[in-house]
């Protein structure tokens, strides 16, 4: 009896691990099969002049839900298939021998406009006469030649001009040929085109979640899907030098009980639409002096000799999105590799050891990191004055690689201002004020 209980048990486990497998594999299928549905969405907004697939990159995350990354408004300034170059009026002489000859004009598109073939008389004088006036014309043309290309230096210089001549006429046409797309125009109109991308994004996005979340059969109602365009990480460090550059966050969000409701006819098309939540700020360019203290005191904090778990490389760096927050970057990692194999791990001074320490070491540090940081967080965000009190304050950190670690590849910690603001002031304590914090952590690695 005991051995048929124990037999029963195990084939329920089996049967448990296998259809969670199924479950992951159906939700990774369905997810590349949105990211094409989504980006072939985008394309059709924009219109037919798409000179590349638009890349869309999806995660699930359990219990947040599915968040598809689209490119930010830089796309514009690629994809915009440029205008063939035009070619000059071109008028074509040639023979075929036995006395034909022929004459073809081309107009600047290609097109042949005039087209002439002419054929030997019967008239052998005429024949040879028009035989003698080509060959005195040829030889009157090789003196004209020989005349006017006297020296080899004066070809040389003839060639060079006309290679020149050649390259500037190349550029003209190629700058005609990208007639279609601005690459370094003026602000004003990089931001027309921003605006203009982001309406194309959101109505992409909510043709999606309206028509083809169906496809996502997996959310759960607790969850949600998000169309974002921050989620490609690495590229936006560089618009921090990029003054001039004015870029646009944007987030489109549907709550998975909204759309189980609008999918089973519990809500209209129009009430569905109405509860899609769409989030569009524009980037600051200029720095605030308490941000940039907040960017110094986490680069301090996670430097090795203070750090215990994770630490950073200093290269922190925020951007302040009007009426939606502050968004910090960081990126920590827990070792530094030696030679083949080997590790030395300096905020716990442990020197020379091997992958497999070193990643059960990057575990363990895992769950003390996560807490200390939304400590930090409370404890120095609370100093912070250029927020009002509906805007967040956010940190996006990209953590150690550690394959197979069962750790998230990014963690996100976001709490309103108001919130700082009340444990500043003691209406809240400690643990009232970090349950009000937001997490969202990144696909295990």
């Amino acid at each position: 009896m005991k051995k048929l209980a124990v037999s029963v048990v195990l084939s329920l486990l089996v049967m448990s691990t296998m259809a969670q497998t199924s479950g992951e594999d159906r939700m990774e299928r369905d997810i590349q099969v949105a990211e094409n549905v989504l980006g072939s969405l985008i394309k059709q907004q924009i219109g037919d002049n798409i000179l590349m697939p638009v890349d869309v990159e999806g995660s699930y995350r359990p219990g947040l839900g599915i968040t598809f990354s689209v490119p930010n408004n830089s796309l514009l300034n690629w994809i915009v298939v440029p205008k063939a170059p035009r070619a000059p009026r071109v008028k074509v002489y040639g023979s075929q021998g036995n006395g034909y000859s022929y004459t073809i004009e081309t107009d600047e598109e290609g097109e042949v406009i005039s087209e002439e073939f002419h054929g030997r008389s019967g008239n052998e004088e005429e024949i040879e006469r028009s035989d003698r006036e080509r060959a005195r014309s040829e030889e009157e043309r090789a003196r004209s030649e020989q005349k006017r290309a006297s020296s080899e230096e004066e070809r040389a210089r003839a060639e060079e001009e006309r290679a020149r001549s050649m390259e500037r006429q190349a550029s003209r046409e190629l700058d005609r040929s990208w007639g279609a797309v601005t690459v370094t125009g003026s602000s004003d109109s990089a931001e027309k085109d921003s605006k203009e991308y982001n309406k194309f994004l959101i109505e992409a996005a909510k043709l999606f979640l309206a028509d083809y979340s169906t496809i996502l059969s997996q959310i759960k109602p607790e969850e949600r899907i998000t169309i974002t365009n921050r989620g490609h990480e690495g590229g936006n460090r560089y618009w921090r030098f990029m003054g001039d550059e004015k870029r646009f966050f944007l987030s489109v969000e549907a709550s998975g009980t909204d759309i189980k409701q609008y999918q089973s006819g519990k809500l209209n098309r129009e009430q569905f639409m109405a509860k899609i939540k769409v989030v569009e700020s524009e980037v600051d360019a200029e720095r605030s002096q308490d941000l940039e203290l907040l960017t110094t005191i986490f680069d301090r904090l996670y430097q090795p000799d203070l750090s215990r778990t994770f630490f950073t490389e200093e290269n922190t760096y925020y951007e302040r999105l009007k009426d939606y927050g502050a968004v910090f970057y960081m990126q920590v990692f827990s070792s530094n590799q030696l030679d083949r194999g080997y590790y030395n791990m300096p905020t716990i001074q442990e020197e020379r050891v091997s992958q497999e320490e070193r990643d059960k070491k990057v575990t363990e540090l895992y769950p003390t990191f996560e807490k200390e940081l939304k400590e930090n967080i409370l404890e120095y965000g609370r100093t912070l004055k250029s927020l009002k009190p509906e805007e967040a304050l956010v940190f996006n950190v990209k953590l150690t690689k550690c394959d197979q670690c069962g750790i998230p590849s990014t963690l996100e910690l976001s709490v309103k201002s108001s919130v700082l603001a009340d444990y500043m002031s003691g209406k809240l304590d400690k643990n009232a004020a970090l349950a009000k914090m937001e997490v969202k952590k990144g696909s295990k690695q």
